[in-house]
């Protein structure tokens, strides 16, 4: 098995270079963070207008109300559901794009520490080259 990364070709780095990689990842993780700070907003913001909507939705006069021999919980429930079908999906799509948001967070920070190791090794390599 070979991977792709065995036949890649790289630019040796500078101090500089690693320097302004770290900035990078320092950059993308704050503006990362405040992402996920928004989308926790928005996921909260969502999942109370869908139990707003569900609320809603099962005090409505044209709500079914289970009975013997009438309408079961199930067809409450259904009708609950048809009634909340677009704010459950934003509330959906509001937690996908936090977790998202989160997942893309934990690789920076994975990233953060393959740089800072770069830039030691980067360091330790011009610092030998200087002390000759």
């Amino acid at each position: 098995m070979t991977y792709e990364w065995e036949s890649a070709t790289y630019e040796a780095w500078t101090p500089v270079d690693a320097e302004n990689a770290m900035r990078w990842v320092l950059r993308a993780m704050h503006d990362t963070q405040q992402q996920l700070k928004d989308a926790r907003m928005a996921e909260v913001d969502a999942k109370h207008a869908f139990e707003s909507a569900k609320r809603a939705a099962f005090f409505a006069p044209d709500c079914p109300k289970p009975e013997r021999g009438g309408y079961t919980v199930a067809d409450r429930e259904a009708h609950i559901e048809r009634a909340t079908v677009e704010q459950r999906q934003a509330y959906e799509i509001a937690t996908a794009t936090r977790e998202a948001a989160a997942d893309h967070l934990r690789v920076l920070d994975k990233q953060s520490v393959v740089l800072a190791s770069l830039n030691k090794n980067v360091q330790a390599a011009f610092n030998m080259v200087g002390a000759r």
